[in-house]
């Protein structure tokens, strides 16, 4: 039997929905956040591959994902399902992912050209296997409800267990000696640590599944897909924002995951351990800095938490990497750790809350609500300029002189990542900031947007000159 959504003018959903979809930000960023720390590292250092073909790599399967991003969200919404349009989705590609996920860390010891066709191939089955569980988990929630701050706080849920993800791939490194030792082979270690994550996963997207059954609205309701859909989310001034300073800032994102674990190996010259704990103490705070993200959508505005919290980060990241921690630091890399995950929290929690709403503003202007395509557009900006991010660094890397084979980095490789980490990645952070400034859509505006549509919706004749700042 379904549960009834109430559709009023405040939809507040139970603790055990929320809990429930926020699970969805584990399964969709769990395997993305150890690639991210660590893909680019298996590749050079474990399977071998050079750092610029590696980066290329990484940069052709995330484009592969961008391009995906807005066919999945077409697909769902014009899914016809009694149960809810993602759902089938969500729960088709479970295991595949979970699969997909593990052979992406896994080494079976091929020569390079063999190698390089495996790891092509696997990664475009990650990215379209993430792919559609993170487009239909992201449009179910856009559905979920239409109140301004209920959505801020299914972001919130979500941004929660998407941050717990740092938390658990924090211990990789130590727990790949553990299995390379059990198994007397290093490279069963990594397939090992990646089995542990996902089997997490695949509970997390069975109770997903379960617990937001009859909560999804537009049922079978579904939308043909248009070209014409996406010419007018672009006339959207707030969708365009969220665009731009979501795709800079994960472009910033990419490098300095990528980036971390070198920096902390070679210039700040930390052990396996220390990595670890330095990395779970960032997604323990990053946990915490989340509700403290949505206390300041809640109680300010989403654009003013955007500004805070990036802003912060990305002051921290110039003045403390580049001019403060020198090599052994171990202290101050905490306290750098700690700082930072305001903004780690707001990068992806900030602009989940605000797509939503973005969703209203093109209904109102085009009279046709297209959730899924949203999120898939918004996340082939993301994505492509994730593959841009991958493609740089590897080619970076190569440019400063990084030799995975070497004992010790030159003086020049160590300035690198140094000036990479601090001013590339915290200069691009400052860069999204002064964006938002642009940000239209207050919670004053957004309910204003949802009268209106009802409003249409009874017949009345909407005055749109009254939204022109949105268009």
């Amino acid at each position: 039997m379904e549960n009834n959504i109430t559709k009023g003018p405040n939809e507040k959903l139970p603790f055990k929905v929320k809990l429930g979809y926020g699970l969805s930000g584990y399964c969709s960023f769990i395997t993305w956040t150890a690639f991210s720390y660590y893909g680019l590292y298996f590749f050079t250092d474990v399977v071998g591959l050079s750092a610029a073909f590696a980066g290329a790599m990484i940069s052709l399967g995330t484009l592969w994902d961008a391009v995906t991003d807005p066919l999945v969200g077409g697909i769902s919404d014009n899914l016809k399902w009694k149960s809810g349009r993602r759902r089938p989705l969500i729960i088709g590609v479970a295991l595949p992912f979970v699969f997909i996920s593990i052979l992406l860390f896994t080494n079976w010891g091929f020569d390079e050209a063999v190698s390089k066709v495996y790891f092509v191939v696997i990664i475009l089955l990650y990215y379209t296997a993430q792919t559609v569980l993170d487009i239909s988990s992201s449009a179910l929630g856009s559905e979920m409800t239409l109140d301004y701050d209920e959505r801020a706080s299914l972001a919130t849920f979500k941004n929660y267990f998407g941050l717990s993800a740092t938390v658990a791939i924090s211990p990789t490194l130590m727990l790949v000696a553990y299995f390379g030792g059990l198994f007397d082979n290093e490279d069963r270690g990594w397939s090992c640590t990646l089995a542990c994550y996902m089997i997490v996963a695949l509970l997390f997207i069975f109770i997903l599944w379960k617990t937001t059954k009859g909560y999804e609205r537009h049922k079978e309701e579904g939308s043909k897909f248009s070209f014409t859909d996406i010419k007018e989310i672009f006339k959207s001034k707030p969708t365009r924002i969220v665009m731009l300073i979501f795709g800079i800032a994960i472009f910033a994102n990419t490098v300095n995951y990528a980036l971390q674990v070198y920096y902390y190996t070679n210039y700040a010259q930390l052990t396996e351990g220390q990595i670890a704990s330095v990395t779970m103490v960032f997604g323990v705070a990053s946990i915490f800095c989340a509700w403290v993200t949505d206390r300041l959508m809640q109680k300010l505005s989403k654009k003013a938490a955007w500004i805070i919290a990036v802003g912060l980060e990305a002051v921290v990241m110039i003045v403390m990497i580049g001019f403060i921690i020198q090599p052994g630091n171990v202290a101050v890399i905490y306290v750098l750790a700690v700082l930072m995950s305001l903004g780690n929290a707001a990068v992806y929690q900030v602009p989940w809350a605000m797509i939503p709403d973005c969703v209203d503003v093109t209904e109102l202007t085009a009279g046709k609500r297209v959730d899924g395509i949203i999120f898939g557009v918004v996340a082939f900006i993301q994505k492509a300029c994730g593959a841009l991010g991958a493609a740089v660094l590897g080619t970076l890397l190569t440019i400063i002189g990084y030799n995975a084979e070497a004992a010790q980095q030159t003086g020049e490789a160590l300035t690198g990542l140094k000036y990479m980490y601090a001013f590339l990645c915290g200069g691009i952070y400052l860069i999204t900031v002064l964006i938002v400034l642009k940000y239209p859509l207050s919670k004053t505006k957004h309910d204003r947007v949802r009268t209106a549509i009802e409003e249409r919706k009874q017949g009345r004749t909407i005055d749109m000159a009254e939204f022109k700042d949105l268009v």
